[in-house]
């Protein structure tokens, strides 16, 4: 029932309405109940990726209690980003406050206003969709290709984009020629990182020592137009508050689009994603197995 509301816009009405009604101190422990229940699910697609998930970033360190304590982590964390997202969505001041806008964050919107383009590519760490919103009103403008063939769920997500300015286009043969087009004429084009293919290209980037069925959208557009990839993401900080993380632009190596070369570019753009998931581990916002052909110790 949850899976089903999540994917839904009548759950995210749901959400949207619990996240705003209920102060912190009363939606914390709700949190955790919910939190709770999910991981210890032994049948749901959810507990089983985020177990798989937390397994490999440990480096196969993390069995039995241990690895069910840290899934159990990472699915109450994920449910407090979208907390905190809803209940700061549409107003500004709420929004900006949880954000930290510090001089790292100034100098990223400096960079897209003054040089570029570039293919950005979020890791879902932390609140990446909280730190689009105060991206778009800052005056981040760029084409964002999303999952193809939205279901109710994850157009209301990408309603919520186009409302601060982005333009939101599922991946389709129209919307990569439309961010081919974009990034020739000098604009930018922001794409997903880890979320994993459910038809995977046949060539596999290892992340975390793993072959792993991951995009290479991102690299075949930056090879292409010959521009730079750049990651970056938003864990939460101790305070609660959520700070942006950035990498240096990762310039495209090769002159032509071939498996070996797709290879080795995709990889050098997950080494940041692999640092600050390392990092930031409990954090990983990832709800479905990206590796699946790895077997998890019971």
């Amino acid at each position: 029932m949850l899976g089903s509301l999540s994917r839904s816009r009548t759950g995210m009405r749901i959400a949207l309405g619990i996240g705003r009604a209920l102060p912190r101190r009363a939606a914390l422990p709700l949190v955790d109940l919910v939190a709770g229940r999910m991981a210890s699910d032994a049948a749901s697609a959810l507990a089983r990726a985020v177990r798989s998930n937390q397994y490999v970033v440990s480096g196969g360190t993390l069995v039995g209690a241990a690895l069910h304590e840290a899934a159990r982590e990472n699915v109450r964390q994920m449910a407090g980003f979208l907390y905190d997202l809803y209940h700061v969505l549409g107003i500004a001041e709420a929004e900006d406050a949880i954000f930290i806008r510090d001089e790292a964050f100034e100098e990223f919107l400096e960079r897209e206003r003054t040089s570029g383009p570039y293919v950005y590519v979020g890791v879902h760490l932390g609140n990446f969709d909280l730190l689009g919103r105060v991206l778009g009103r800052s005056g981040w403008r760029m084409q964002v290709l999303s999952v193809p063939d939205p279901n109710g769920g994850y157009q209301w997500q990408n309603d919520m984009r186009d409302e601060v300015g982005f333009d939101v286009t599922p991946v389709s043969l129209e919307s990569l020629r439309a961010a081919a087009r974009r990034l020739e004429a000098g604009g930018s084009v922001l794409t997903g990182l880890d979320r994993p293919l459910p038809e995977p290209d046949k060539v596999r980037p290892r992340f975390f020592g793993h072959e792993a069925p991951l995009p290479l959208l991102h690299v075949r557009l930056a090879m292409r137009a010959r521009v730079p990839v750049i990651a970056f993401t938003a864990p939460r900080m101790p305070d609660g508050r959520y700070r942006l993380l950035v990498s240096d632009p990762i310039p495209m190596e090769g002159d032509r689009v071939t498996p070996e070369a797709l290879l080795a570019n995709a990889e050098r753009c997950l080494e940041p994603a692999e640092r600050w998931i390392a990092e930031y581990p409990r954090q990983w916002a990832m709800p479905h197995a990206v590796w699946p052909d790895v077997r998890v110790p019971d």
